[in-house]
């Protein structure tokens, strides 16, 4: 078990023992009235995952996410218990999380993005991992409308027919080096599939050092074979190889794609020319 795990245990644990000393109501006293929703939480993978760590947490569950109740059991109104949980209240187990999050994903930050927009309470049993509400590819698309929309260019990161799941690449919660900007660099992430790729060359090709696989390819979906920004080859070489040889007369077929003789375009061990691997 690592470091920040016992402490994140031990942290639940005080929350429980000081809730307990300050609320009297367990989730028990809540299935009273509850018995359609406390059994239920119990038995699935959020009350699993608790009870796994210590029982007191699951007993404590519902007013660790709802708020004090004593209240609310003297008079059962929406007006004196939390119904949706603030992100506080996942973090008090979840602290590990937020992690990067503010750096990572500072978009979700400021559109106010918050736990349960994309996972579930526990309240009914989710097939995901992670207790997301759908899919990733479906999820994310609900407001990553550009990306979502280029999976369905004639070339894109599918399987079949699927996409991708986003967070085979990215971690929205930014907490490890899967995080937003692992496409920039020397590959990122990309390289975890891509691993051909990955050299290291005796002679490389600069840009792969610079800004990564996305200086020449999109990442999501692309008209172009390859995932290729441009249409031709030449015209992607062209845009930083501006000081081609004069013998080199584009306008005449054989030298329209550059990979006819310079096949090693991720880099090469032979040729600084990148013409043999």
């Amino acid at each position: 078990m690592t470091r920040l795990r016992i402490l994140a245990v031990a942290a639940v644990l005080a929350l429980a023992t000081v809730s307990t000393a300050q609320e009297p109501v367990t989730m028990e006293t809540c299935a009273m009235c509850h018995d359609d929703v406390a059994p239920v939480f119990a038995t699935g993978s959020h009350g699993r995952a608790m009870a796994k760590i210590d029982t007191a947490i699951l007993d404590r569950s519902c007013v660790t996410c709802h708020g004090p109740a004593t209240e609310h059991i003297d008079d059962p109104t929406t007006e004196n218990i939390k119904r949706n949980p603030e992100p506080g209240a996942c973090l008090s187990c979840h602290p590990g999380q937020e992690g990067m999050t503010d750096i990572s994903t500072p978009a979700h930050i400021r559109n106010g993005v918050e736990c349960l927009d994309c996972h579930g309470t526990g309240h009914t049993e989710l097939k995901t991992d992670h207790m997301l509400t759908s899919a990733p590819h479906t999820l994310c698309a609900e407001c990553h409308l550009s990306e979502s929309g280029s999976f369905q260019m004639p070339y894109a990161h599918r399987d079949g027919t699927r996409p991708f799941e986003c967070t085979n690449c990215h971690s929205v919660h930014g907490d490890n080096r899967q995080g937003r900007l692992a496409m920039i660099g020397s590959g990122g992430v990309c390289l975890d599939c891509h691993s051909e790729k990955t050299g290291p060359f005796v002679y490389p090709h600069p840009p792969q050092q610079v800004n990564g696989c996305i200086n020449c390819h999109v990442p999501h979906g692309s008209p172009n074979p390859k995932l290729l920004t441009r249409h031709r080859v030449a015209l992607l070489c062209l845009e930083c190889h501006t000081d081609v040889p004069s013998f080199h007369d584009v306008s005449r077929v054989r030298y329209q794609n550059c990979t006819n003789c310079h096949a090693a375009v991720h880099g090469s061990n032979r040729d600084p020319r990148l013409m043999e691997e």
